[in-house]
């Protein structure tokens, strides 16, 4: 590839200035994309993302890259987010429609139809290429069936080629679109494939959304960034030269002024001077004491000075949007006078040629954006309307553009039309798993809705919905106090039961929902035995629950629950199982709980309805934990994040998240633990407004405590803390943990004179764990005999904080350790049920934990006869503790703090993470299914693999495994 600007020209500063189509400056960053195709052209996918700020030159420099290997054989393909149009997916959809345009029928035949009915929800031209197919009945569209189909054209595509897709304006990508950006590139490590795409890296258009979704990406081989700054004097002068047509001295001497006017901005600077040769040319600079006030000012004094017909060919142009077809503006103005004025808009550098023949551009969003604000308002709602006939008579299918347009014109007489576009376009995005974007679309027919269609309660209680999949729940819950003084009072009481489902998932106290579904259960006057009025109970119901009072939520639910079963109805019955997991993680009703859970799945999969096989799989993978089930607990946590992937819900993202690190935790993979946190607090800490910094805290203490890192606090501990500034049961977690007994004293005392009032939480089990923990470093008897009784509730069960917030392992271990304090004689009984539990649930990390306790008791009870010895117990909990670096265990049995640095080495050069991924090679999972459990992408765990065979000189997965046993890494 090469990027060759445009020297030799001999210009005089007379000359009229040129479109700006002349290439200045970045050698650097031509030089870096020059690297980057020569990693193309041997078979290592790329990925360049180009940031800067508005006008900086991002769309330019990709431009130049795209053209020059277009010239040298790559298909290039281009795509461009818009701040405006709400189309999921978008620059996917212009990439996918050119490539079928641009594919060889008989390659795109190689396609099975099937594999590619999904792509018929991001364009209708898929049925141009392929036979209509039925999609499974029962059988919802997921994104990874979406995700795929469309993998498979553009890799079919780039069998004949390089391919290139160009991906604009990035920081409006809607999270569908960054989904789908995500899986294509974790997805093409090996093809000849460059993503160039750009993105502004400035206020007010960066978002945390796009930069978290970005660094993600980051960590993959191939995916760099390259941020573009202002053009430097001598580039300026060098623009004057070559594209403004400026003689070389009075180059040199122009380009420090504008150089400082412009900040080298390439836009501004083209603007800049577009502006002076209105003026006279660089003459001006010196007689005017400054730059114009604004580019937007220069803008708008060249628009001025276009004739009438070339203005509303430009005007209707940036109504259409950054792409401007002529075909669409012929249809309301003349063909000639459009072309005429397309024409003047190149002449007048605000039109570019598009990736397209016969499409044209806006140079930069900002020269669009210029001529919709120099429009009046009533000239723009009667440009809308003229485009969305234009399109409407070509291409009905478009439904989110004509939505967008027919609602800027609803003024005028068109709130008919934009309110039945606006719902179609929101039922696609839907579709599409774009919740917020369906969401708005909701708000807005809602906003003109007319007697005529959905009702003003229907179109809001669905953009509420879209509202709390997309986990904006303050908005869904906003939206349901409004319906809530709605006259009608199904209407009302409809609203009460959205508000609870909307307060439920980010465990919002239920107060206020409980006090709406009174109030409008009371008003509405229903019969008991009505389907409302039974949901609106059952709702009632988890309300309860969320207000601590676990006795009243378990009445009012159970009788919901019958009388739902009465009525016969799966959907309302689904509704009413959903409703009664939340009557606490008690381990008396854990087995109630997960049948009822178990049921709630089967009836959510007849139905194919996410909303109950969510909180299915979500309070499956909690109970069967509680109850010590390691076969329910790993189906359920495969289901969650199969729902997470697949649905694109962030609350099931979050809680499967939250689901996987108590798993990683358990099992002692402390390294992807603390991957897995830090990606929910990158993923979260704004998502559900602040909500969950709670829970991460948990999880950072837990995982630092066997990890050595509280160590880094100490210095900023006092032991004089405020009770009133922190949550006691942690406060006194963090002064065990640091050895420090006479604060930890202070704060057990005051714990256990109000334990009465952490007792109907979620983190009651937590609670205990802690105080249990500190009474055994104390050594008090006293506190050992109040917390018994009350643990001895959760025998043979785990202990689990939140649901999978944090994981205690056994519950037998902390009965066996206070009976130890006690002298009781069934420590040891409690030991061996602890160990079995253990064991039977593969979590290292709580073995570990009770052979390490178990050892203690036994150097306490010398005298003991029957079971292991102190020493044996010592020498199977130091080697599990070494082997998955359980620093505070190692600590306790005086070892080696640092247990890395004496580990065995490894046969064969094997690395740690390639001992991870051989283990789950030995227990017969795909490469799919490694990234899946080691948070690492398919094709990367593939090249672990490869690796792994290499080393070991196995010829298949089966001799590596072999392997694996001989050698003791399993």
């Amino acid at each position: 590839m090469v990027i060759e600007p445009g020297y030799g020209r001999e210009v005089t500063e007379s000359a009229s200035p040129s479109s700006g189509t002349d290439f200045v400056g970045r050698r650097a960053e031509v030089e870096r994309l020059e690297a980057v195709w020569a990693a193309v052209e041997g078979d290592r996918r790329q990925v360049v993302f180009v940031g800067g700020e508005p006008g900086v030159g991002k769309t330019r420099l990709v431009a130049e890259a795209a053209a020059a290997l277009r010239t040298h054989g790559a298909t290039v393909l281009w795509g461009a987010c818009r701040e405006d149009l709400d189309i999921p997916y978008r620059p996917f959809v212009a990439i996918l429609e050119q490539a079928l345009d641009q594919t060889p029928p008989e390659v795109l035949r190689g396609i099975a139809p099937a594999a590619a009915a999904p792509l018929r929800r991001l364009t209708a031209n898929v049925w141009r290429h392929w036979p209509p197919t039925e999609p499974v009945p029962g059988e919802p569209d997921s994104r990874p069936a979406l995700f795929d189909a469309l993998l498979r054209v553009l890799l079919a595509t780039a069998e004949r080629a390089p391919l290139v897709l160009v991906l604009e304006d990035l920081h409006w990508a809607p999270e569908p679109t960054l989904a789908m950006l995500s899986h294509l590139v974790e997805s093409t490590a090996g093809e000849r494939l460059l993503v160039l795409a750009t993105r502004r890296t400035t206020a007010p258009d960066r978002t945390d959304a796009v930069s978290f979704a970005l660094a993600d990406l980051h960590r993959l081989d191939g995916v760099a960034r390259i941020d573009l700054v202002g053009l430097s004097t001598e580039d300026v002068a060098d623009y004057l030269v070559r594209a403004a047509g400026v003689s070389p001295g009075a180059a040199r001497a122009a380009a420090p002024v504008l150089r400082d006017h412009t900040g080298g901005n390439p836009f501004f600077l083209q603007e800049y001077w577009h502006d002076l040769a209105n003026r006279g040319g660089l003459g001006a600079i010196r007689s005017s004491v400054a730059a114009p006030r604004s580019v937007q000012d220069a803008l708008a004094r060249r628009l001025a000075a276009f004739d009438a017909d070339h203005a509303r060919v430009i005007e209707l142009a940036a109504v259409v949007g950054d792409v401007a077809d002529p075909a669409i503006l012929a249809d309301e103005l003349d063909s000639t006078e459009v072309l005429a004025g397309i024409d003047f808009g190149v002449r007048a550098g605000l039109l570019v040629a598009g990736a397209v023949d016969g499409e044209y551009r806006f140079a930069h969003a900002l020269a669009r954006q210029a001529v919709l604000d120099g429009m009046s308002a009533s000239d723009l709602a009667a440009a809308h309307a003229r485009v969305a006939r234009a399109i409407e008579a070509r291409d009905p299918s478009q439904v989110v553009a004509l939505a967008h347009h027919y609602f800027r014109a609803r003024a005028l007489g068109y709130a008919d039309e934009a309110v039945r576009y606006l719902v179609l376009a929101a039922r696609q995005a839907e579709r599409g798993i774009a919740h917020r974007e369906a969401a708005i679309l909701y708000e807005r027919a809602a906003q003109v809705h007319l007697a005529r269609g959905p009702s003003r309660a229907e179109l809001l209680s669905a953009a509420a919905r879209c509202h709390m999949h997309g986990g904006d729940f303050p908005t869904a819950r906003s939206l349901y106090e409004d319906l809530a003084t709605d006259v009608d009072p199904r209407v009302r009481l409809t609203a009460a039961i959205g508000h609870e489902d909307t307060s439920w998932r980010p465990s919002a106290n239920g107060q206020r929902s409980l006090a709406m579904l009174r109030e409008a259960l009371a008003a509405a006057g229903l019969d008991p035995g009505d389907p409302l009025s039974v949901r609106a109970r059952a709702s009632m119901g988890r309300a309860a629950a969320f207000t601590g009072d676990s006795e009243r939520a378990r009445r009012i639910g159970e009788d919901a629950l019958a009388r739902a079963r009465t009525l016969g109805d799966e959907e309302l019955l689904a509704h009413a199982l959903s409703t009664t997991l939340w009557q606490g993680l008690r381990p008396d009703l854990a087995p109630e709980l997960l049948a009822r859970a178990i049921e709630l799945n089967e009836i959510g999969s007849r139905l194919g309805d996410d909303d109950h096989r969510g909180p299915a799989a979500f309070h499956r993978a909690v109970f069967a934990y509680i109850l010590g089930d390691e076969t329910a607990w790993s189906s359920a946590q495969r289901d969650l994040t199969e729902l997470a992937l697949a649905r694109g819900q962030p609350f099931f993202r979050y809680v499967a998240g939250c689901s996987r690190c108590a798993h990683r935790y358990a099992v002692g993979d402390f390294a992807g633990t603390a991957r897995i946190s830090d990606w929910l607090d990158d993923q979260f800490t704004h998502e559900f407004g602040g909500g969950t910094e709670g829970s991460w805290g948990v999880q950072q203490f837990m995982l630092r405590r066997v990890t050595g890192g509280l160590e880094q606090v100490r210095p900023l501990i006092t032991g004089d803390e405020s009770f009133d500034d922190h949550w006691l049961p942690g406060l006194l977690a963090l002064y065990t943990e640091l050895e420090m007994p006479a604060p930890a004293a202070r704060v057990l005392t005051h714990l256990c004179a109000g334990l009465g009032d952490y007792r109907s939480g979620a983190q009651w089990p937590g609670v205990l764990a802690f105080a249990t923990e500190a009474a055994v470093l104390l050594d008090d008897t006293g506190v050992a005999t109040t917390l018994r009784p009350l643990l001895a509730e959760y025998a043979g069960a785990n202990l689990m904080a939140g649901a999978s917030v944090a994981v205690f392992g056994s519950a037998d271990r902390y009965l066996a350790e206070l009976d130890s304090v006690l002298g009781a004689d069934t420590a040891d009984r409690h030991f061996e049920r602890a160990l079995a539990m253990d064991r039977r649930m593969g979590a290292v990390t709580h073995q570990a934990e009770t052979l390490a306790a178990w050892s203690r008791h036994r150097l306490r009870y010398p005298d003991a006869v029957a079971g292991p010895s102190a020493a044996d117990l010592v020498t199977e909990a130091r080697a599990l503790a070494r082997r998955i670096g359980h620093r505070r265990i190692l600590r306790d049995l005086d070892a080696d703090p640092a247990p890395h640095t004496d580990r065995v080495p490894l046969p064969n050069g094997l690395t740690e993470r390639e001992v991870d991924v051989l283990r789950l090679v030995a227990e017969g999972l795909s490469n799919r299914e490694i990234g899946e459990r080691l948070f690492i992408s398919a094709n990367t765990a593939a090249n672990h693999v490869r690796s792994i065979l290499i080393k070991t000189a196995a010829p298949n997965r089966t001799k590596a495994a072999i392997f694996a046993t001989e050698h003791g890494l399993l």
